[in-house]
C-alpha cells in the first residue's frame, strides 16, 4: 500500500532528482542526440499531420512508435514543443522512478532502512541514470515500464488470476514498442511462468499463450506498419562486425564503467560480464529448486538481467549497431542493482554470528563508499562540462550557438532553392537547426543509395566536419562520384550545391 509516511525517504530522493535535471538541463534545455531528433521530428508530424514520419518524411521504422506518440500527446496537452515541456517531463519521470524504487526496496526479502536509503542514494547520484533523463530519449518511459513490470509480475505470481496477468501482459506490450528490446521482457515474463513450480503444466500453457499474445499485440501492430513502408521490421539492419567475446566485453566494459572497476582491462570486464551472469542464473537455479522468493522483485530483477544481457550480447554478434554504451544497457542498471544488492544483505542476515554480520557489514559499506565516489567523481566531472556547455548534443554550445555553419543555416534556410534536394553528413543536424528535411549522404556499401545520389539533378551538399561518419561517403568520395561547386565554406564545415 502506498504511503507516504512509511516513504518520506523514498519522496525527498525523488525530490533530490527532480531538481538534479533541473540543474542540468538549466544551461541549454535538454540534450538532444540524433535519436532524439528522430523522435521529435516524428512527435511533431504526429500531432500536426496524424502521421508518424520523420525529419525525412519517411516513416519511422528503425525506432518504435510509443515514444513519439507520448511526445504528441503531450504537445497537444501543453501546446507546446517537446523541447520546451522535455526538461520538465523528464525530471518528474526521474523523480516517479526513484520513489517506485524505493517503495520496491521496502518490499524486499530483507529490509533495513539504512540499505533503502544506501540504494536510493545509488541511483539519485548514479551517472547513468541522470544521463538518461537529461536526455530526449525512450528510455525514460521504458525504465518506469520495467518497474510496472517487475510489480506487475509479483503480483501475478502472488495472485495468479487473468486480470493480474492482463495487466502485466498489457506493461510489456507497452514496453516493447516503446524500444525493440522490449521484447526481453517477453522472454523473461514467459520464463518466469514456465518456472513457477506453483502453476500446473495445463495452467502454464494457458498463461503463455495469453501473455504472449496480449504482450506481442502491439509490437506485431508496429511490425505489420514498419513492413507497410519499408519492407522491413524494424529498418535496415547490417550484419554484425564484433564477435561474441567482443560483445561480452563491451557489455562487461559497462558494468566496469558503473562498478568502481577498471573498465579498460579486457580480462577484467570480460569476466565481470561473465561472473554477474553466472552469480545471478545460479542463484535463480537455487532458489527454483528450493522453491524460494519465486514472486520477489529481487527474484524477477535478476532474470530480467540475465536475458537482457543474454539478448543484447546475441544481438549484438548477429546484428550491426553502435558499441554497448551506458545508454544502450541502461535497463539492466536498476535489476543489477536490485539483484546484487539484495544478495549481500542476504549474506549479511545469514551470517553465522554476530562477528561475521558486523565484518560483512563493514565490507559492504567499503564496497558503497567506493561506489559511491566512483559516482560522484563521474558526476562532478560531467556537471563541470555540462554547467558551462549544456548537455552533450544539439543543445550543447559548441553546436547550438558556437558552430559557424549552424548559425549560417539557421539564419539562411528560406534562401536554399525549391525543388533542390538536401544531403548531409549530419542530416538529423540540418532538420533540427533548420526544420528542413534533408538526406543522409549514402552508405558506403549501398549502391543502391550512391546511384539515387547520383541521379539527383538539382541537390544541395551540407558538411559538417564534427559530424563526419565513417559508413557514409566521405566528403572527398561525394565529390569524386558527383560534380558538386563549393557555396559556401565555414570553419566547422562547407555547402556545396550540384553542376
Amino acid at each position: 500500500m502506498l504511503s507516504i509516511k512509511t516513504n518520506y525517504d523514498s519522496l525527498i530522493a525523488a525530490i533530490a532528482g527532480f531538481f538534479i535535471i533541473f540543474i542540468f538541463t538549466r544551461h541549454s534545455g535538454i540534450g538532444v542526440s540524433p535519436d532524439s531528433v528522430v523522435y521529435l521530428s516524428t512527435a511533431r508530424n504526429l500531432h500536426d499531420h496524424g502521421v508518424p514520419l520523420d525529419f525525412n518524411n519517411r516513416h519511422l521504422v528503425i525506432f518504435p512508435l510509443l515514444y513519439p506518440v507520448f511526445l504528441s500527446l503531450f504537445i497537444s496537452i501543453t501546446t507546446v514543443d517537446p523541447l520546451v515541456f522535455t526538461p520538465l517531463l523528464n525530471a518528474f519521470l526521474f523523480a516517479i522512478t526513484i520513489f517506485t524504487c524505493g517503495w520496491m526496496i521496502q518490499r524486499f526479502n530483507v529490509h533495513v532502512r539504512w540499505y533503502k536509503e544506501i540504494m536510493l542514494s545509488c541511483l539519485v547520484l548514479s551517472p547513468c541514470m541522470l544521463e538518461i533523463y537529461s536526455m530526449m530519449w525512450s528510455e525514460t518511459i521504458f525504465l518506469f515500464l520495467l518497474l510496472l513490470f517487475t510489480i506487475l509480475m509479483s503480483r501475478y505470481l502472488r495472485d495468479p488470476s487473468i486480470k493480474n496477468l492482463i495487466a502485466v501482459s498489457c506493461i510489456v506490450s507497452m514496453a516493447c514498442v516503446t524500444r525493440y528490446a522490449g521484447i526481453t521482457l517477453i522472454g523473461a515474463g514467459g520464463l518466469i511462468i514456465i518456472l513457477a513450480h506453483h502453476f500446473s503444466l495445463r495452467k502454464k500453457i494457458i498463461y503463455l499463450l495469453i501473455f504472449g499474445f496480449i504482450s506481442s499485440l502491439l509490437l506485431v501492430a508496429n511490425f505489420i506498419h514498419n513492413n507497410a513502408h519499408s519492407l522491413t521490421l524494424t529498418g535496415v539492419r547490417e550484419k554484425s562486425v564484433t564477435s561474441l567475446f567482443n560483445n561480452i566485453y563491451y557489455f562487461g566494459y559497462v558494468l566496469c564503467d558503473w562498478l568502481p572497476l577498471p573498465e579498460n582491462s579486457y580480462t577484467i570486464a570480460f569476466l565481470t560480464a561473465l561472473s554477474l551472469i553466472f552469480i545471478f542464473v545460479t542463484v535463480l537455479i537455487r532458489r527454483f529448486i528450493k522453491k524460494i522468493h519465486f514472486h520477489s522483485y529481487e527474484n524477477i530483477s535478476m532474470v530480467f538481467f540475465v536475458v537482457y544481457a543474454m539478448f543484447m550480447i546475441v544481438s549484438a554478434t548477429l546484428s550491426r549497431f553502435e558499441l554497448f554504451s551506458s545508454r544502450l544497457i541502461s535497463p539492466a542498471f536498476i535489476p543489477m542493482l536490485f539483484g546484487g544488492s539484495s544478495l549481500i544483505m542476504e549474506l549479511i542476515k545469514n551470517a553465522a554470528s554476530e562477528k561475521k554480520r558486523l565484518w560483512i557489514t563493514v565490507i559492504v559499506l567499503v564496497i558503497f563508499s567506493a561506489f559511491q565516489i566512483n559516482q560522484l567523481k563521474d558526476d562532478f566531472e560531467n556537471h563541470d562540462g555540462i554547467k558551462d556547455a549544456g548537455i552533450p548534443g544539439y543543445t550543447e554550445d559548441p553546436w547550438n550557438k558556437d558552430s559557424e555553419i549552424v548559425n549560417f543555416l539557421r539564419n539562411n534556410a528560406r534562401n536554399f532553392q525549391p525543388g533542390y534536394a538536401i544531403y548531409s553528413n549530419t542530416d538529423d543536424a540540418v532538420y533540427f537547426f533548420t526544420g528542413l528535411p534533408c538526406n543522409n549522404l549514402p552508405h558506403i556499401l549501398s549502391e543502391e543509395e550512391k546511384k539515387e545520389f547520383l541521379e539527383k539533378k538539382k541537390c544541395y551538399l551540407i558538411w559538417f566536419d564534427d559530424g563526419s561518419n565513417a559508413e557514409l561517403l566521405s566528403l572527398e568520395e561525394s565529390l569524386r562520384i558527383k560534380k558538386m561547386a563549393i557555396l559556401y565554406r565555414f570553419s566547422n564545415g562547407a555547402i556545396y550545391i550540384s553542376q
